[in-house]
């Protein structure tokens, strides 16, 4: 360390980064000119008995550097000797000093100390040093441990040093003492009478952890106390059942129905209080979600838990969307307005899970994003110390779970699950925190798992000495009610009547559930408005109206000096409504979201460079070259009755594209749109395709009406930037679950869209998977004139005029192959080929072809043509609809690459001559 480097950061009062100031002190005794004047002079006075400071004139200089170590090893390392397992401690390898004794202090000479040596705050209310370092030990190694000195921000890391410090044991009234009884007894009352009543069913229940719903009642109550009115929860399956029950208040009689499989409907509160959502095909039962409007802690509030699929972490993104999309106003404004006071995301993690997923990196890496923050969330580990049958040492290579949030410079607290009173000083300060610094905050609760996985597991086969002390410890509403009635606040017979009184409300539950009335509908039908799907509607817009949005979208403040090229090419934006001028993709979209946002429905778009657009083509937003100012035209356009909204998304998609499925969750009338960089990417998030968009509303009667943009099409960029695997989403395609299209007219994309946006906030909405364009993108062929806007609809085939009587191939294709084939036609023109370009592939539109095909009598083939290999693309899902409605004597041939491992070949040239022996046999007569 040398002059020059902001050493003076280190205060001389000893800050909490001691080691630094140890480190400057050593270098001070070889060559004291290596620090600050300042220092100099501290040092000098320390090192010769006159120190200004109080009390510490006639300290020997060892004795006050050893102490200062003691007090910087109690701050960082404390939590290693913390006592925060209820059982089954870890053996720990690191010899870390924490003693009077490994510095060679004792008890006599700290009493000769000040109090304010070891920190400025003990100096108030403690006498001498040895009573400051007797406190600080109790504190970083009691029940709570804590992880704060990573924090790089001075001015946290010091409010938490402080505020850790400066807080006495909380003192708990008699009535908080009874309802955490009254608490862990309703949660613990619940599994067991489960457990008992319904041998062998999974449950997964929370037992060794059961603090974990007083923890989020005490959350809930203190967000009532600061407004919060909107709380967004995210958990897996452990536990769930009682949080379902005890903090989404779902009626006994509902939960023990789903065990029975009956009808958990019929209890459903009539006053509206409780909704829970319900697909058709369902799901089990610790899986479901609910929202729950309450005063139960004085305000409204609005308490949520989100759907999720066993794919453990993967929920925590969608509630990071639901918060944003809860916390932001988007009706009425030209951006949205966000209020992070508004919504609070709590994230339950497993152990295993949250160092295990990636997803959890992912999400975390969003928390102080422009686009993405929420304003802190509360991350909560259940930690049962083992992750299925693995024990911690073979499921992570850190000390704790909690490590990987540390590069994300969060907070970290450890604590004992079974110290009921310390787990609610830990939400404490956790919500502190969160309301001061608007960040994450992560509390590690450190308990066990009192049964296997699941109920029907036996888990000493894998975790035998774990459950050697499993098997003959207390559970917490024992413990904790023997601590009371040990302190006089209750007595035994009061105790043991809490505990009857959680019983005797479930067996008359139980009681009231008809039993008889068992679930056997196989059918599954789903509704009808979902079953009829869209109607062909008009979405033109009048040329007046858009030549004035699009007059909007070019002009800029004064001064503004946009990029010169840039410039050229906005202004040929203008040419399609002064002149012959063609509308292409970038244009057409930005026309569609103006109209669509004027139209009352906000937009939010995000993607890796989706500001600019990946292929340079959207320029939504816009430097000045000068000063780097930016500006959104479609911010500042006339009639706007919502919001535009468009971030550059980061490196990464699960997380993504689960926080805008989140946000459309929320936000029904949002046109929400996630564009992956190049189609391929969308790999990467393939659970959420899966077991959220896909599915969710067959599942959990779960609606979305998010629009998804890959990039799509064989142009010789190699095996990965070539395919959106097309035929993934269209192996999901059932039940009207989304639409899948493949595009060749910008006009056609236009109406799309606003087709999409029509449908929002009903019944009908649903996802909307594009395969979209990329050297298409400035291909004239799909650029339209403006008339092609301003009257229609989205159409799901496009067929251009035809000879009927001398038409016998006819060809089906969608997007970039479709244009390969009308542009070599319209080179060689040849009445007896027609072709068909399918730009919605799913739900396939069979009535339109087939009266295609029944208006031409000398058919003799049909070809489907696409570019991906037969087993990759559309071949195989559309192949049984074209035989079903082709003629028996037409032919029903495929054109394309054949049967290929890899989506596309690796070598451009090699690409140019495939694609064009494609092109030519689909074409040959």
């Amino acid at each position: 360390m040398t002059k020059g480097k902001n050493l003076e950061e280190a205060p001389p009062r000893f800050g909490t980064n001691l080691g630094i100031l140890l480190e400057m002190f050593d270098e001070y005794q070889n060559d004291p000119s290596s620090v600050s004047d300042e220092l100099q002079v501290l040092f000098s006075n320390i090192q010769s008995g006159n120190s200004n400071l109080k009390g510490v004139s006639n300290a020997d200089a060892t004795v006050v550097k050893n102490l200062m170590r003691l007090v910087d090893n109690i701050r960082q390392y404390g939590h290693l000797k913390a006592d925060i397992y209820p059982l089954y401690k870890p053996k720990r390898d690191q010899q870390i000093k924490l003693t009077l004794e490994d510095f060679n202090l004792t008890e006599e000479v700290l009493k000769q100390l000040p109090a304010s040596l070891v920190s400025d705050h003990y100096g108030e209310r403690l006498s001498n040093a040895f009573e400051a370092i007797t406190e600080m030990q109790q504190t970083y190694q009691g029940p709570i441990a804590y992880e704060v000195s990573h924090i790089n921000n001075t001015e946290e890391r010091e409010w938490l040093k402080t505020t850790i410090e400066s807080n006495v044991k909380r003192d708990f009234s008699t009535e908080e003492r009874i309802e955490l009884l009254k608490s862990v007894a309703r949660v613990e009352g619940f599994e067991k009478y489960i457990h008992k009543k319904f041998v062998g069913a999974k449950r997964f229940s929370i037992e060794g952890v059961d603090a974990l719903v007083p923890m989020l009642e005490q959350i809930i109550k203190i967000s009532n106390e600061n407004n919060i009115s909107d709380i967004e929860i995210g958990m897996a399956h452990r536990g769930r059942l009682n949080v379902l029950t005890h903090i989404l208040e779902k009626p006994y009689e509902m939960m023990l129905s789903e065990f029975m499989h009956t009808d958990p409907m019929k209890f459903l509160p009539e006053d509206g209080s409780l909704v829970v959502t319900k697909g058709w095909t369902g799901d089990v039962k610790y899986h479901l979600g609910g929202t729950k409007i309450t005063e139960r802690f004085g305000n409204k509030q609005m308490i949520s838990l989100a759907n999720n699929p066993s794919h453990l972490e993967i929920v925590a993104p969608v509630v990071l969307g639901k918060t944003r999309a809860v916390q932001e106003v988007t009706e009425g404004v030209n951006k949205p307005v966000q209020d992070f006071n508004k919504a609070l995301a709590i994230l339950i993690h497993g152990d295993a899970a949250f160092p295990g997923q990636g997803i959890n990196f992912e999400s975390m890496n969003l928390s102080n994003l422009d686009g993405y923050s929420v304003g802190g969330s509360i991350h909560i580990i259940t930690n049962n110390r083992v992750g299925f049958t693995t024990e911690p040492y073979d499921s992570r290579s850190t000390t704790y779970a909690t490590d990987v949030a540390k590069g994300y410079d969060l907070p970290i607290i450890h604590v004992n699950a079974d110290d009921l009173e310390a787990c609610i000083e830990a939400v404490e300060l956790a919500m502190q925190y969160r309301q001061k610094f608007n960040k994450d905050f992560v509390i590690d609760l450190v308990g066990y798992r009192r049964y296997g996985h699941n109920e029907m597991d036996e888990p000493t086969v894998t975790n035998p000495m774990l459950y050697k002390e499993v098997k003959g410890h207390p559970s917490i509403e024992l413990l904790y009610g023997k601590s009371l009635v040990e302190a006089s606040v209750i007595t035994e017979q009061e105790m043991n009547a809490i505990f009857e009184e959680v019983n005797e409300k479930l067996r008359q539950a139980h009681d009231r559930i008809d039993k008889s009335t068992v679930n056997t509908d196989s059918d599954m039908r789903m509704p009808q408005t979902v079953e009829t799907g869209y109607d062909k509607i008009d979405t033109g817009v009048s040329l007046e109206r858009l030549k004035t949005l699009n007059d909007n979208m070019l002009t800029t403040p004064e001064g503004f000096t946009v990029f010169n090229k840039l410039q050229k090419i906005l202004e040929r934006r203008n040419d399609p409504f002064t002149k012959d001028g063609l509308v292409d993709w970038g244009h057409a979209e930005l026309l569609a979201y103006g109209t669509i946002i004027q139209d009352g429905n906000p937009v939010r778009h995000t993607g890796q460079d989706a500001e600019r657009g990946t292929f340079a083509h959207r320029h939504a937003l816009l430097h000045d070259v000068e000063n780097g100012a930016q500006y959104v035209p479609l911010q500042n356009i006339e009639g706007a009755k919502s919001s535009f909204d468009i971030h550059n998304s980061p490196l990464s998609e699960a997380a993504v594209v689960g926080f805008e499925y989140g946000y459309n969750l929320h936000n029904h009338q949002a046109l929400a749109v996630w564009e992956a960089q190049y189609g391929d990417f969308a790999n990467m998030a393939q659970m959420i395709f899966d077991n959220f968009i896909s599915s969710a509303e067959a599942k959990w009667g779960e609606k979305s009406g998010l629009t998804v943009l890959l990039p799509h099409a064989f142009e010789g960029q190699g095996p990965e930037h070539s395919s959106a695997r097309l035929e993934r989403f269209l192996q999901l395609a059932a039940e009207n679950n989304w639409t899948v299209a493949n595009l060749t007219s910008s006009a056609n994309y236009f109406h799309l869209l606003r087709r999409q946006a029509h449908y929002l906030g009903t019944d009908k909405m649903r996802p909307l998977i594009v395969m979209s364009p990329k050297s298409l993108l400035r291909n004239n062929f799909v650029s339209d004139t403006i008339d092609k806007f301003t009257e229609g609809g989205f159409k799901a085939i496009i067929s251009n005029q035809y000879k009927k009587t001398k038409v016998k191939k006819l060809l089906i294709a969608s997007g970039k192959v479709a244009v390969d084939l009308m542009t070599e036609l319209s080179k060689n023109p040849n009445d007896e080929i027609h072709v068909i370009r399918l730009e919605q592939i799913y739900p396939f539109p069979k009535e339109d072809i087939k009266a295609i095909i029944d208006d031409i009598k000398g058919l003799s083939e049909i070809g489907f043509v696409q570019e991906e290999p037969q087993n990759q693309g559309s071949w195989h899902y559309i192949y049984p609809l074209l035989n079903e409605i082709k003629p028996e004597k037409v032919k029903l041939s495929y054109y394309g690459r054949t049967h290929r491992a890899a989506p596309a070949e690796g070598d451009n040239e090699i690409h140019k001559i495939v694609q064009s022996k494609l092109i030519s046999e689909a074409l040959n007569i």
